[in-house]
């Protein structure tokens, strides 16, 4: 054998060997760089970034974020109709996504050295560390859960949370989540805007992903360069005349513009080839138009969120207004020794020289407490019988009667006659 060949083949045996010893040693930190058994360390994307990201509208009640581009793949959360989303690309039916706020990812917690309460750093001896999916909608064993991405040593993380020995963080630069695209629509920032604003405003929250740039309004874009076409022809002046129209309309706010007259007007001098130049500008007019007025039916769902949660509010405010009112009303009232509806107690009769009345709850029928009227009280018992009062005085229990009896000092009237309370009672025999 060759001598060269021969030193190749022992430095890589050797290499091989102390990998080998190095897994045994420490396999959960070795193990961070191991492939699984049919396991990828790190998912496909289903396409590459684009130059530009794009927000989207998710048009369905609720939407499954998952964590592969595939309709069996883990549901890592799930947002309501009218969140959005920031997209990075889409490939055979899904949107590469942004994670929503509150999804998180596991990570080893005995390979992250806590900073504080909520950061920490990547602290494998070599290798990498691996980062799983966690997910809002089920539970999932992270040791089982896919692998999103490779961390090195010294990565800062930010830590949500804990679960036995995996730390819940927030998923790091590079994990990414994907959506159908038959339940998402694609927005401008202009609209986006808006709905983000809807959604900040209400309890529950999937909105516009933190960190990214505030949208900004689109103006409409010319079609004729700075030189100017020559547009001296029939068709191009009539081009003329409908871009004319089009500044106009879209000097008009937004829900107002109306773009079916001047893609009527359009559609001829698009489709005519005496004048290529006109026609090009117009079919460049058509697209613009068509995608503004996707942007309106946006635009009015935003406005209808906008409303349904100021209603929400609204509504949301009267109910406190009115609890505030009851409790201030509770507050003021005195506190009773017992409240029921008044009714004679012929099982008691005149004992101790006076009559005893009974106090029963009109629902369950039950008897709450035997009560008398002080001897010397202006109360006629008369104008109470059937009744819902409430009354003050010490309350006891009787061990002759078996039940609580209450020497009345002062009896107040809690609720207005009914058919019910004002029913007559049986007369004295």
């Amino acid at each position: 054998m060759n001598p060269c060949c021969n030193t190749t083949y022992t430095q890589t045996m050797l290499l091989a060997n102390l990998w080998f010893i190095l897994s045994l040693a420490c396999p959960a930190v070795v193990g961070q760089t191991q492939i699984p058994e049919n396991r990828s360390p790190l998912p496909q994307p289903a396409s590459q970034p684009t130059a530009q990201a794009y927000w989207l509208r998710v048009t369905a009640d609720r939407l499954n974020v998952r964590s592969q581009p595939d309709a069996n793949s883990i549901v890592v959360t799930r947002v309501e109709r009218d969140a959005i989303l920031r997209a990075l690309g889409s490939r055979f039916g899904w949107h590469r996504v942004l994670p929503p706020e509150g999804v998180f990812s596991y990570v080893s917690a005995a390979h992250v050295e806590r900073q504080s309460e909520t950061e920490g750093l990547v602290a494998v001896r070599s290798g990498t560390l691996r980062v799983r999916v966690g997910s809002l909608v089920r539970e999932l064993d992270p040791l089982k859960s896919e692998v999103q991405t490779l961390l090195e040593r010294g990565t800062p993380v930010r830590i949500v949370g804990a679960q036995g020995e995996w730390l819940k963080i927030v998923p790091p630069e590079g994990v990414y989540l994907y959506v159908s695209d038959k339940y998402v629509q694609q927005v401008s920032d202009e609209v986006a805007a808006r709905l983000g604003a809807a959604i900040t405003t209400t309890p529950q929250p999937a909105g516009i992903t933190s960190g990214e740039p505030s949208p900004q309004p689109i103006a409409v874009a010319a079609t004729q360069p700075a030189e100017g076409p020559d547009l001296s022809g029939p068709w191009g002046r009539r081009l003329v005349q409908v871009e004319t129209a089009i500044t106009a309309q879209a000097a008009r706010p937004a829900l107002e513009q109306a773009w079916d007259e001047p893609l009527t007007h359009l559609r001829p001098i698009a489709a005519q080839r005496a004048e290529p130049l006109a026609a090009r500008l117009a079919a460049a007019w058509i697209v613009q138009l068509e995608e503004r007025g996707a942007d309106q039916e946006a635009l009015r769902a935003a406005e209808e969120v906008l409303q349904r949660t100021a209603r929400e509010r609204a509504r949301h405010e009267r109910e406190l207004e009115r609890i505030k009112r009851l409790r201030q009303r509770a507050a003021s009232q005195p506190a009773f020794s017992a409240r029921g509806r008044v009714l004679r107690s012929y099982a008691l009769g005149h004992r101790d020289g006076q009559p005893w009345y009974k106090l029963q709850n009109p629902l369950t029928q039950r008897v709450e407490v035997y009560f008398q009227i002080e001897p010397n009280s202006p109360l006629d018992p008369r104008v109470i019988l059937g009744k819902y009062v409430g009354i003050q005085g010490e309350r006891r229990f009787d061990q002759k009667l078996g039940a609580d009896v209450v020497r009345a000092k002062r009896i107040v009237v809690l609720t207005p006659d009914s058919p019910a309370a004002t029913r007559p009672t049986r007369r004295e025999p």
